[in-house]
């Protein structure tokens, strides 16, 4: 009788076992847990700067391997959670509808700037952090996610202009400074600073709004009445939002 005698080095045994992984189609994913790993890694990128996908199994109380079936790696759920962040954004940006008061159009979407950041911090934390420059100079379709709520920005700009409200010679260096003064406020506020000194977040953030208004070129009465306006709606969309997160 002969004894054929096969031996198999680890490197053969590693191939065998990946070419038989490949071959299993993967599981549906799970929209839940999907969104709990990017929640999850949203939160553990914001304050911890970077995530593992060990790291990330700890903090889910799951495998590593939940990350390879809904993402296929590290890579492309960090790129997942800057995508969903910016969709959400510019979802919430554009919400308010186009009336006849511009100003009071533009100071909405700045309202709705804050609220979003304060509802998702870790979100916006991450999708304006450190990974921002490698993210709009990766896949084209994530540069216009990015720009995207940018533009919003500057056609509510451009509406205030062409309704005489407000004089400018650079609608794109004027969003910048716009864009710059909310965001600062903004990420001081959920830095817990305004609590701490004992300061009223939204009476400055309305000052914010009003000396910008009023440097653009509009009249300080006129601005009034629409910061009067847009606070009105702001305080409306946030109980709608209370009243549908009960």
């Amino acid at each position: 009788m002969t004894v054929l005698c096969i031996t198999l080095s680890c490197t053969d045994v590693n191939d065998g076992v990946m070419d038989i992984l490949s071959s299993v189609p993967p599981r549906s994913a799970d929209p839940h847990l999907r969104e709990r790993i990017i929640n999850t890694a949203a939160q553990l990128l914001a304050t911890e700067g970077a995530v593992s996908a060990r790291r990330l199994a700890r903090e889910l109380g799951t495998s590593t391997m939940v990350v390879y079936t809904h993402f296929g790696g590290m890579d492309e759920l960090t790129r997942q959670v800057m995508r969903r962040g910016f969709a959400d954004f510019g979802t919430e940006l554009d919400r308010g509808a186009v009336t006849d008061d511009a100003v009071a159009d533009w100071m909405t979407y700045l309202w709705s700037y804050r609220r979003f950041a304060l509802r998702e911090p870790h979100l916006y934390g991450v999708m304006f952090g450190p990974g921002l420059a490698a993210f709009r100079l990766g896949d084209p379709a994530d540069l216009e996610a990015a720009r995207s709520t940018f533009v919003s920005l500057l056609r509510r700009i451009h509406a205030c202009v062409n309704a005489a409200r407000w004089e400018v010679d650079d609608v794109t260096t004027a969003g910048e400074a716009v864009w710059s003064g909310v965001h600062g406020h903004t990420t001081l506020e959920l830095t817990g600073f305004f609590g701490s000194v004992g300061r009223d977040p939204v009476r400055s953030y309305s000052e914010i709004l009003t000396r910008m208004s009023i440097g653009l070129g509009d009249h300080a009465l006129a601005t009034a009445r629409s910061l009067s306006t847009a606070r009105r709606r702001a305080v409306r969309a946030d109980r709608a939002e209370a009243a549908s997160a009960r």
